[in-house]
């Protein structure tokens, strides 16, 4: 019953070209540390292997700083680490894989089919294969022992139609692995089972695009024939989040921040937060100092105003007919609050709503 752990989509390396340069360059830094994490992870959970289903790297052609700080981290760790090649790192002749001194626990599956590698307990196999192109379509078929606990990792799609090595569920029933490790799909699938064999694609290791947002990480735990037991456990990357605020409502500056704080992400200094401000504004709220706020506390923030100008709230003060009298209704209240901002706020939402209403409309 090895314990494993089972990677994915790393994309060390990222340009991360929408964030400024400085913060670029400090997100690669954070990727690596956070492998570093990961392997501390193999040494303290006792893992007898790491599966790596591909895209260790973001591209084929990688600076020599990056993989020799990369391969350094990987030499550290205690257990032997598996690795098949994907589409943004595949294996071929000018590869780090092929050029550059591998650690010796480290196993890079280089042939188009599946190859297999025993693992020091006997009853182990773990069986790979590579990309040798950004473009792939890798078998499934092996010679399998059925008194041994077969293991697949992967670079491949379920299912899929992009020529990303697609894999079909009649392949997984027909191959009879005990699990197969998958890459390439950047959102965690889930631990499932199709016939016999239990499989997973753990997601990205680290997000690249701030389109994709939530916790990253891996999946770790035990496997044995017919049963895998694996948690999810976040990596520490640098993660991306998006939160909405409406601003219907919101009479001033304070308030705002007021309403915003409990939607907060945390930790803030490794997330990239956007701020999406929505709804029927009520006052023009200062943009630039609530980013440069927002920027002081997360790794990097963005805000995008997608709110609309509250309509002139008097428009109907002059009218003869029920709209009239309710905002003349209102306007008297209005007066009466003196220096009461929080209950004049109260009244002018409230009147919005009544001519809403009266109007046959809804705020947003």
């Amino acid at each position: 019953m090895p314990n494993i752990i089972h990677a994915a989509d790393f994309h060390i390396g990222a340009k991360f070209d929408f964030l400024p340069s400085e913060l670029a360059a400090k997100a690669v830094r954070r990727q690596l540390e956070a492998l570093q994490t990961l392997v501390s992870y193999a040494a303290e959970s006792a893992a007898d292997a790491v599966l790596i289903a591909g895209d260790l790297f973001d591209t084929p052609e990688v600076r020599p700083q990056i993989s020799s700080a990369v391969f350094a981290v990987l030499g550290k760790c205690p257990c032997p680490v598996f690795l098949s090649p994907g589409n943004h790192d595949y294996y071929y002749a000018g590869s780090p894989y092929a050029t550059q001194p591998l650690p010796a626990n480290l196993h890079v599956f280089t042939s188009r089919t599946l190859e297999p590698y025993a693992l020091a307990d006997g009853e182990t196999v773990i069986w790979g294969a590579a990309f040798q192109d950004n473009k792939a379509s890798i078998p499934l078929d092996a010679p399998l022992n059925p008194d041994k606990l077969n293991l697949c990792v992967v670079h491949g799609e379920l299912g899929g139609t992009g020529g990303y090595n697609a894999i079909s569920e009649s392949a997984v029933i027909s191959s009879r692995f005990d699990y197969i490790a998958l890459g390439h799909n950047h959102r965690f699938s889930g631990v499932f089972r199709i016939g016999q064999t239990a499989l997973s694609c753990p997601g990205c290791f680290s997000a690249t695009a701030s389109n994709e947002t939530g916790v990253k990480g891996y999946l770790t735990g035990k496997l044995e024939k017919g049963n895998a037991s694996l948690t999810f456990h976040p990596s520490e990357c640098t993660e991306f989040m998006e939160v909405s605020l409406p601003m219907t409502g919101l009479h001033d500056d304070t308030a705002l921040g007021e309403a915003l704080l409990p939607l907060l992400p945390t930790p803030p200094s490794r997330i990239c937060v956007t701020v999406h401000l929505t709804g029927t504004r009520m006052y023009e709220p200062n943009l630039s100092a609530l980013t440069r706020s927002l920027r002081h506390s997360f790794f990097h923030a963005v805000l995008v105003d997608e709110s609309t100008v509250m309509q002139d709230l008097y428009r109907y003060k002059d009218d003869d007919g029920l709209r009239g009298t309710v905002t003349r209704d209102f306007m008297s209240r209005m007066e009466r609050c003196g220096n009461d901002e929080r209950s004049y706020a109260k009244l002018t939402l409230a009147l919005e709503y009544a001519l809403a209403a009266l109007d046959g409309r809804e705020l947003d």
